[in-house]
């Protein structure tokens, strides 16, 4: 399978990600927001976790973003030290929080987010807001670390 326009992915200044995240809240009936995404040190950032990076692709006419730890795809390189995130942290990520004003981004406008932990080896593990895209989350896996054969738990 090509994935020709998958590629890094930064949300440009406009629209801002804060009013795109009370918009998206307004549409969902959300009366409250405790955290948003914001553009941080190269990636997109939640509450207290260290930035995502992210990437971009089209898969079958939709839009798909997926987010990792660089701090996980960085323990991939061989003698690399691993700097642990928080125990749990994809569980306790408030995902539509995260993912509601990144799929109304229009570079993305109604597409899919993957969030993906790396609990080690060739194991992913990924929480989605949409449509399901194993291929192109794995496929962004592939190029980040060169290795094959990804097993999604």
């Amino acid at each position: 399978m090509a994935f020709e326009d998958l590629q890094p992915w930064l949300p440009p200044a406009e629209p801002d990600l804060v009013r795109l995240a009370w918009e998206a809240a307004d549409a969902a009936g959300v009366a409250e927001l405790r955290t948003w995404p914001e553009v941080r040190k190269g990636g997109i950032g939640l509450g207290s976790l260290p930035a995502f990076l992210a990437w971009r692709g089209t898969l079958d006419g939709r839009c798909h973003l997926v987010l990792l730890q660089a701090r996980e795809i960085g323990a991939l390189v061989p003698g690399a030290r691993k700097a642990d995130l928080p125990e749990g942290w994809l569980e306790a990520l408030d995902l539509p929080s995260l993912a509601r004003p990144l799929a109304r981004h229009p570079d993305c406008s109604g597409g899919s987010v993957h969030v993906v932990h790396l609990p080690g080896g060739n194991l992913a593990r990924v929480r989605t807001w949409g449509g399901a895209a194993p291929s192109l989350v794995a496929e962004v896996l592939r190029r980040l670390s060169g290795l094959e054969g990804w097993h999604f738990a």
